[in-house]
Formats: C-alpha cells, structure tokens, sequence
C-alpha cells in the first residue's frame, strides 16, 4: 500500500497515483457509505487535484438526474421543467450529500470552477411529474404524431395516467404499449426537438423511470424485484453518462457515486446474507463503463478500518453505524499498517501476483458489511481511511 502524504489529517499530495490515472478519461471515484464524513474530505482533494492537476473538466453525480445538469450546463430550454429556483438551488437538491458540513469545500470548489455536469440518474420523481406533460406535448405536435394517429390515440391517455399513477394503475397491455412505442421512436432516431437527440434521451429515462416505479409485472420472489430495479437504474445511469461523453469527446469526468455503482464483476462476490444470490444477477454502472471505455475507466473504491458512519440529517430514523472490520477483512490486515491514508493498486498488484486475482477475501468496502469476494477483479484501485467519522449537517 502506497502513503499519502498528508496535512492537517488530510492528503496533499496524489502525485504517486499518477502513473495509475495516466489516460484515464473517466474516474469512478466512490465510497462505501453515503455517510462518511472523512470519504467526503478525502474525495474533495482528489477532486481538486484531478481538476487542477490533471485536466479534468467535468464533474458526474450520483443523486442528479440527466436533466437537472443539462440545464446547470447551459440548456435554457429547460429552465421550465425545472422548480423555480433550481439554477441558483441545485447543490441542495444533491441528496444525500448536500447537507454536509464536510462537503462544503466541496461545493465552492465546484462552484467556482469552470465546470460541467452530468447528472447520471433517470428522473427523480418530481421530474419525471413535470416532464411528462411536456414529452406529451411535444410529441403530439411533431411529425411521429402526424404520421402515426392511431398508435398516438392509445399512447396519449397513458401518459395522463402516469402523473395520477397511485389512483390509476398500469395494467400490462398500457405498460408494454407505452414502453415499447416510446422506444420505437428513439430506435427510429426521430429528432423531434433541439438540433440534436437530448429529447430522445428524455423518452429514454421517462421509459426507465416508468420501468423501475410503474410496472405492473409480478415478480417470483423480492431479490428478482431487486434485481430487476438496479439493472434498471444502473444501465440508464451508464447510458446517461455515455450520451454525454459521446457527445463531449474532450470531457475527462469524475463520478461521485457509491462504491456498489462504481465496481464490475460483482458476481465474483457473495452477498453477506448467505441464502441470497442477487450479486450474481447484477450489472451495475461501472462494469456498463467498463464494457463501453475499458481501460479508459478507473473505479476507485474506498474503505476504511474503523470509525463510524452516519447520512448528515438530524433525523431520529438515521443511525449512526459504527464501522468494526473483523479478523479476517481485509481492513483489519491494512489497519496493521499503521498508515492513516493509503492507496493500493489493484491492476499493478494484479500484474504482480497474478495468482492472487482468483483468491477469495472478505471485507467491508460495500456499505461496511463483511462480504467474501475475488475483491482484485471488482475495482481498479483502492482508497483507505484508517478512520472515518459521521458526516455532520451544516446547521
């Protein structure tokens, strides 16, 4: 494990990761728990390093959907799905890392930086509300309305019962009518507003968004249900970043997101409840990435040995998690090092010992849960904080 050099309990200098990071265009920078006040400080300065060092240029963020950061980057045609105060607003609408005190750095750095952003989520559901009128009006108005009359008389009606869905259920026939019409004319590449394809990527994350919160099809048993909702969200939030990079081929992106969403190969890991096998039917975002930029992709996972985690809300539902790494964790054999910050490897290792990639350890680097893994194939590289701490609201 390499040691970062650190002041004032925080790193100042990454140079020894260069070599790791050279002609990476896209960094999954992630975190074990979406409660970790130290991950968040820890974070920040690799930010601010890879955007003033490194020639990143653009920032991408679990939590954000793809709309609300088109607009944050200049798309104005947007301002009116968006609530009111968005432009000025957005950062508190980034849940659930806005109200830590440990991001403020955080947020004035991004804030005053020339930046741009991409939001990976499909629609949150205020969003979707407030766009599907405007995805109705728009088609109703265009040349696929015009030349295909009966298919838009069954399709409008569905999309007023998608704003009035928990009076008004989907029945099946309305779920695969509207989804599978909707993705006939994004397959037809039917450019029915701008001057490019964003509005075929507004049906795109309308059809998720609808697939994950309206589908009426049963399923066998709750980790088939599970399953199917994360490869949901999972693939959009890939095909949202890609839209966005195939579009900005110079964009060099950071992604903010949890270690789960950054990792490939998660059926090389037993899922800590032993009579499930839902890792083995998963595809999260970064193995999507992978697929897409190989060796272009750098997941960085982040752990720690001890301390404690907790969502930076005052809210009695929220508890404090104390983060213990059991004897035979990885976290507790890195601990023994007795080195505060440190960053390991795992493609270098990989080459070094490549008898190792097979092996099977445990750790806790997914939500601080004990979990045996082929660990060297999940992640690219490894951040470590001897000791986190709860991430604590501004006010």
């Amino acid at each position: 494990m390499i040691e970062l050099e650190a002041k004032n309990g925080l790193p100042n200098d990454f140079k020894k990761l260069d070599k790791f990071i050279q002609n990476k265009e896209i960094i999954l920078l992630g975190e074990a728990a979406h409660g970790e006040g130290k991950t968040f400080e820890v974070k920040t300065q690799i930010v601010k390093y890879l955007v003033e060092e490194k020639g990143f240029n653009t920032i991408a963020l679990e939590g954000m959907d793809f709309l609300e950061m088109e607009h944050i980057n200049g798309r104005s045609i947007l301002k009116n799905n968006l609530v009111d105060n968005f432009e000025s607003e957005w950062y508190n609408y980034w849940n659930p890392w806005c109200p830590a005190k440990q991001l403020i750095p955080f947020e004035d750095f991004i804030k005053k930086e020339k930046l741009s952003f991409v939001g990976i989520e499909p629609y949150k559901r205020i969003n979707a509300m407030i766009n599907i009128d405007f995805i109705k009006n728009e088609l109703e108005k265009s040349n696929w309305a015009t030349l295909n009359k009966k298919e838009w008389s069954k399709l409008a009606p569905v999309f007023d019962k998608i704003n009035n869905s928990q009076n008004n259920k989907f029945t099946i026939e309305e779920f695969e009518y509207f989804t599978t019409h909707l993705q006939k004319i994004i397959n037809q590449k039917e450019t029915i507003l701008f001057h490019d394809d964003f509005f075929l990527q507004m049906l795109e994350n309308l059809i998720t968004h609808v697939n994950m919160k309206m589908n009426p099809i049963f399923f066998d048993n709750e980790d088939d249900q599970l399953a199917f909702e994360v490869n949901q969200r999972d693939i959009q939030m890939a095909r949202n970043l890609i839209h966005y990079k195939e579009r900005n081929p110079n964009a060099k992106i950071i992604v903010w997101l949890a270690n789960f969403h950054g990792a490939s190969n998660l059926k090389e890991v037993t899922f800590a409840d032993s009579e499930s096998n839902i890792y083995n039917k998963l595809t999260v975002f970064g193995e999507h990435l992978k697929n897409k930029y190989s060796d272009k992709v750098y997941s960085i996972a982040t752990t720690s040995s001890k301390g404690f985690s907790k969502m930076p809300y005052n809210i009695e539902s929220i508890k404090e998690t104390k983060i213990i790494s059991p004897e035979e964790s990885l976290e507790f054999e890195l601990d023994k090092q007795n080195i505060n910050l440190g960053f390991v490897d795992f493609n270098e290792f990989n080459q070094k010992n490549p008898k190792k990639i097979e092996e099977l350890f445990s750790s806790i680097m997914l939500g601080h849960i004990n979990q045996e893994g082929k660990w060297l194939k999940v992640f690219d590289g490894l951040l470590y904080i001897k000791e986190n701490e709860i991430a604590l609201p501004k006010n």
